[in-house]
């Protein structure tokens, strides 16, 4: 048994996996201690036939009160830890800077023979995370992932994050009717002095990282037949400009250009104000 309760241990809960996983420990500990299957229902406070359809994992339904004692009975100490990392996108979809600058790539992707789509979920059954803003372009089949950023306080978290994106759009673009032959990855970061200083801090991530070209990317994005940039890109956007070139390069703490905002809370005053 010791192979078994050596560390913890973590399951899935769905209940194909579950029942088998419950059933095999509770089976396993109680033989350990000694225990027949009526001293242990004694011992929990609950009926024999129960500890058997659980150890059998045929229990339709798992009461976790009778598990509870029967942990206790057993000596056990037991956690649910649920992973929801994916459900932030959730949260931070919810914002409204955030949708303004989701919405406005939309908008900017439309006219240029793209088909925009917001907050595509990844995964069929159980959502495991979900695109900002996902762009297909019939034209040449290409895909873009775009994954907008008001604010930016982990640098290390969106490359993880964008690697997951990459990784699962093509199969998220199936599922759309889309034939994929290109994948091409953007950051659209709110245009404000604090992010310009946020991605100063962490330049040597970005040219590392984020290698492509802004203007290379607005290029392609126009037309099919320019190059199409070499690695992710970060662009810079102010969701109230009307301007035709609506992809900035990061200013990265230089001074050849105001940003449109001093930080988040300035953005949310001039975005979201009436």
């Amino acid at each position: 048994m010791s192979d078994l309760l050596a560390a913890p241990s973590a399951v899935d809960l769905t209940r194909d996996a579950l029942r088998p996983w419950l059933g095999n420990l509770i089976r396993r500990c109680r033989r350990q201690a000694g225990l027949s299957q009526e001293e242990l229902a004694g011992q929990a406070r609950t009926s024999s036939s129960t500890v058997a359809r659980i150890e059998s994992g045929r229990a339709d339904h798992i009461d976790l009160a009778v598990v509870e004692r029967i942990f206790a009975a057993l000596g056990l100490r037991g956690t649910l830890t649920a992973e929801g990392r994916h459900m932030l996108d959730r949260v931070r979809q919810s914002d409204g800077v955030h949708a303004r600058c989701n919405g406005y790539g939309a908008r900017r992707l439309g006219p240029l023979g793209w088909i925009p789509r917001l907050e595509v979920r990844i995964g069929d059954i159980r959502p495991r995370g979900w695109i900002d803003l996902l762009g297909y372009r019939p034209a040449d089949h290409a895909l873009l992932v775009a994954e907008t950023k008001a604010e930016l306080p982990d640098m290390g978290g969106l490359q993880r994050s964008l690697a997951f994106y990459e990784r699962e759009a093509p199969f998220v673009a199936r599922r759309l009717g889309w034939t994929v032959r290109s994948v091409t990855v953007v950051v659209l970061a709110l245009d404000s002095a604090a992010m310009a200083r946020r991605l100063a801090d962490n330049k040597d991530i970005l040219a590392t990282a984020f290698p492509g070209d802004v203007r290379m990317l607005d290029a392609w994005l126009r037309d099919p037949a320019a190059p199409r940039p070499t690695g992710w890109t970060i662009a810079m956007i102010d969701p109230a400009s009307r301007s035709s070139h609506w992809l900035r390069p990061p200013a990265l703490g230089t001074v050849r250009r105001r940003p449109a905002y001093e930080d988040y809370a300035d953005a949310a005053r001039g975005l979201l104000s009436g």
